[in-house]
Order: C-alpha cells, then structure tokens, then sequence
C-alpha cells in the first residue's frame, strides 16, 4: 500500500522526534566504531632525566593511546638525537637541546621546532679529580678539561668558566663522547669534565674518595626542543599533534605522580630513585613555545658563530600549529 505524506502525517503527529533521536543513535554508534588511524613514528630518545615526558608516555602507553605506532630510538645525548637520528632521516622526530640546534642553523640545516619539553637552570656539572690539583672551580686553570663539543654541556662550561674569571683559552680543553668521560676521568687521560646525569653520578661512584662537583645554578637557563623535518612538518602535521597529546598526558602524570614518574626514568637508566629524585625539583617539564627560548638560540648562535656567518631567523624555524591544537597557552612568543 502506498501512503502520502499527509496519510503519515495524520496517523502520527509524534513519529519526529523518535525518527531523530533514532538517527542520533546510528550516527553515535557509527563513529565508537569508527577505527582510529594509526600512524607510524620513530623518535629519537635522548638517555637523559630532562627525557621525561618521553619516557613516561612511552612507558604508559600514551603515544598509542593518541593513535601513533611508535618507534623509540636512543642516543647517549640529545645532540646525537639531533645529529645522528633526525638529521640523515633515522628518525622522524628528535628531542634535543638549543646548542646543537643553533649550530645546526648556522650550518643552514633546515628543520622545524615545535615545541619545549623541559626546562631548568641547574642541570649541568663539572666534576675533577682532587689528585690533580682541583679544590675549587679556579684551580681548573690549565688542566685539562674536557666535554661533548656545542652541545649544552659545552654551552655551561663556557659560562661556568666566565663565572670564575676563566675563559677556554685558560684550560687545556678536548673533546669527546659523552658516555666515553667517566672511563676518561677514572684512568686519568683527562682531569675533570662538563657533563650532566647519568655521567657525572658514574664517574662519582668510579673515584668515590677523590673527586669534587662544582655547579653553578642560574648561569644557565636551557630546554629541550622537540626537531622534526620540514617535510615532516608539511605533509604529516597530524603525526607531530598526536605526539604533543601524548606528551600532554604525561606532562599531567608527571605533576599528578612525581615519585611514580621519579621511578619510570630511574629504571630506565639503572639507577636508584633517590638519585632522579635529588635533582627532580630543578625541572620542569611542561609543553610550550616561549619568548626566552627564542633569545636564548640567538644567544647560543653569537656564541658559536665565525665572522662571516649571520644569526638565523629561529621564529621562522618555528612551527606552532601542533601546539596551538594541544596546548595553545603554552604559545608566549611574540609573533
């Protein structure tokens, strides 16, 4: 039988609002089964305690959680994240801190900053040994001192020796890896290096009774970047926002969670809570984009540059898309 419309109508003047909420439910039911795209990455993990946010979100299962297959990739530092992952395309995304970054600009190496990770100012170290001749941070003057070249580490030696009335040109200065300086302090090839955790601890528990730390809280305030390509960054934007919602996630761990955070990164790096927890205080990891970040490269590019080179344009090797759909708060560069 067939009806007009008016012969529906008239049979039942209520049927609207259940054909509606009839429809609600198929489309509410069609999209929980609608599949979540998986998207492969790889990053490249820096074996370092300003690692967190990474480590926690691969540990908790965050960056599945927001839709990504993701492959962690570690290094002994962030400047070999930068260096030997992102840049020759070993990984997709890196950690890294400013100085490799800067010197990677000078270079005119292309590649895209998406967001911070972490910051502090009371991270790095210098540790001597007392059999040469080191009680205090003066006595460094021409020994022979050594650390991991334009990375951060060297960063703080150049200013930690300004603090002191020291400049490089005052120490019998190298260059080395930097899982290779405890082993190199022990056996006396070199007489005290800058470096930061899990080094110094170890090369403290190689000469228990004849070592000495020195630090110097304040003198540098340094962040961890997150680095992706330019091609990265253009034709697969919606994998670099599922990695800040992760990372988002374990940022709220960490805050509500300290000592549980405290022991995921300790594991990871074979050492007792207690020792990530000394320094836990000092740091802050939190998702942003800010305006002391972007002087700070520029700093760090005065520094490292020759005559002829010109400080790079670091806001435009800024990108903010991700964060401004994660965590756009986080975004105090003026632009």
């Amino acid at each position: 039988m067939r009806y007009r419309r008016r012969d529906i109508l008239s049979t039942n003047r209520n049927w609207l609002p259940t054909v509606l909420m009839a429809l609600a439910l198929l489309t509410a039911c069609s999209a929980e089964k609608e599949p979540m795209i998986i998207d492969k990455v790889r990053i490249g993990l820096a074996l370092q305690p300003s690692s967190a946010l990474v480590l926690v979100a691969a540990e908790k299962g965050y960056f599945s959680q927001s839709g990504l297959d993701a492959e962690v990739l570690e290094y002994p530092s962030g400047k070999r994240a930068l260096i030997e992952g992102l840049l020759p395309g070993n990984v997709d995304i890196a950690v890294s801190t400013e100085v490799p970054i800067a010197e990677a600009a000078l270079q005119g190496t292309k590649m895209k900053l998406v967001a911070s990770t972490f910051t502090a100012s009371n991270v790095n170290r210098v540790i001597a040994r007392k059999d040469a001749g080191i009680e205090k941070p003066e006595d460094i003057a021409g020994k022979r001192v050594a650390t991991q070249k334009h990375s951060a580490v060297h960063y703080f030696l150049h200013l930690f020796l300004l603090e002191h009335g020291l400049a490089e040109s005052d120490i019998r200065l190298s260059f080395t890896k930097a899982e290779e300086l405890p082993a190199s302090l022990e056996w006396g090839t070199i007489d005290a290096f800058s470096m930061r955790e899990p080094y110094i601890s170890e090369a403290a528990v190689r000469l228990p009774n004849n070592h000495v730390i020195f630090a110097a809280p304040g003198a540098y305030k340094q962040f961890d970047i997150v680095v992706v390509s330019p091609e990265l960054q253009k034709q697969r934007s919606r994998v670099i926002e599922k990695f800040l919602r992760a990372l988002q996630m374990a940022e709220e761990y960490i805050e509500q969670h300290p000592k549980e955070a405290q022991i995921i990164v300790a594991y990871k790096f074979g050492v007792v809570p207690e020792t990530v927890a000394a320094g836990w205080g000092d740091y802050q990891f939190q998702l942003g984009m800010g305006q002391p970040l972007l002087l700070l490269l520029e700093d760090i590019a005065r520094w490292m540059r020759s005559d002829e080179q010109a400080i790079p344009n670091f806001l435009e090797m800024m990108a903010f898309e991700g964060l401004e759909k994660t965590k756009p708060q986080g975004i105090t560069v003026f632009r």
